[in-house]
């Protein structure tokens, strides 16, 4: 697998006395989560959590109603398909249609569907498992507000602002299951929780509570976000990561330096080898080792990037060098993990 590393644009100055260093962000791909079994490729979204008459007695209580309970955990399948739909690891596609819940609690699994079932939904859809939204439930709640009135008197009594700060927090509790027809198993159960807050912040409090955002706008919310962390954990990502490099005073470093700039990172290790090879004192070599193993890194040979810190660090001593060493370990750690998850 050539695993694919991008360099961001330069990003930030770091200065030492003699200016000799500078910060960029590097794309690094790293596995998900949630590992899949990589036979799978396709997928069907089905939302098996509307309640039944079962949880009417829930939506009494709540002040849900079956139908907002549906609009919510179509948001959270929502997500989920916005995100996988932006990986190439899965082809997605949605069910038509949504399916009562197996069990009346809205906050836990019932009984699983049967193999017949499944297969018939994978078929219709041509798609090698099927995951399901088993159960969804959502809550909104302001927080302690009994104590934030207190709060406020107490600024007053004190002789501060009266300024109060209302706090409204959202949570989704989800459950799912990927089913896999082609050899009759379960490759993932588990819950899944999410948490969304919002503040504002007034001498008011019925003003506050007033600017807060709106109950339903919350539950929406926290309904698609917590379908997009889950499916964020379903696939590898590229996230953003900071590194440093040299820049030197010495030709051979500053040239270096200028064609990383420009992503000539192959140009750029060539010159660094030269000055790694030509330069007398440790200091130099150690600096020119670490830049090699950027280098490295960016090129996707993750062993010689460790190889040339390795270097680095027994030249120089220098923290960042040992540092560096312990993400490259990570990374190449992680690597392999990410391998078994694309290879086809």
């Amino acid at each position: 697998m050539k695993q694919i590393l991008v360099i961001g644009i330069i990003s930030t100055l770091i200065f030492s006395s003699c200016r000799t260093t500078q910060g960029m962000r590097i794309q690094v791909q790293k596995p998900s989560r949630i590992s899949v079994n990589k036979a799978i490729k396709t997928i069907t979204l089905l939302n098996h959590s509307i309640p039944g008459r079962e949880g009417l007695l829930e939506g009494t209580l709540t002040l849900e109603t079956p139908k907002q309970d549906k609009e919510l955990s179509n948001e959270c399948i929502r997500g989920i398909d916005e995100l996988l739909r932006t990986s190439e690891r899965f082809q997605i596609k949605r069910c038509d249609s949504s399916m009562l819940a197996s069990k009346s609690s809205s906050i836990d699994f019932g009984t699983t569907m049967n193999w017949d079932q499944v297969d018939s939904i994978c078929k219709k859809y041509e798609t090698d498992a099927l995951l399901v939204l088993e159960f969804f439930d959502t809550d909104f709640s302001v927080i302690n507000p009994a104590a934030t009135a207190v709060n406020t008197v107490q600024n007053v009594l004190n002789g501060n602002s009266p300024e109060v700060q209302i706090t409204g927090k959202a949570t989704a509790r989800a459950g799912f299951r990927l089913y896999y027809p082609a050899t009759k198993t379960i490759e993932y159960e588990d819950r899944y929780k999410q948490d969304r807050t919002w503040v504002q912040r007034s001498t008011n409090p019925i003003e506050a509570i007033a600017r807060l955002i709106k109950r339903n706008d919350a539950l929406i919310e926290v309904s698609y976000y917590t379908g997009e962390s889950f499916a964020h954990d379903l696939v590898p990502l590229y996230f953003w990561q900071q590194r440093m490099m040299y820049i030197g005073k010495k030709d051979g470093m500053k040239i270096g330096a200028r064609q990383a700039l420009t992503r000539d990172w192959e140009g750029a290790l060539k010159t660094w080898l030269e000055v790694y090879e030509s330069s007398p004192k440790a200091k130099f070599r150690a600096r020119a080792a670490y830049n090699i193993a950027l280098a490295y890194e960016v090129l996707n040979d993750l062993q010689n990037a460790k190889k040339w810190v390795q270097t680095s660090y027994v030249e120089g001593g220098k923290s960042e060098a040992l540092e560096y060493s312990n993400i490259l370990e990570n990374r190449i750690k992680e690597l392999g993990i990410l391998e078994n998850q694309l290879t086809q």
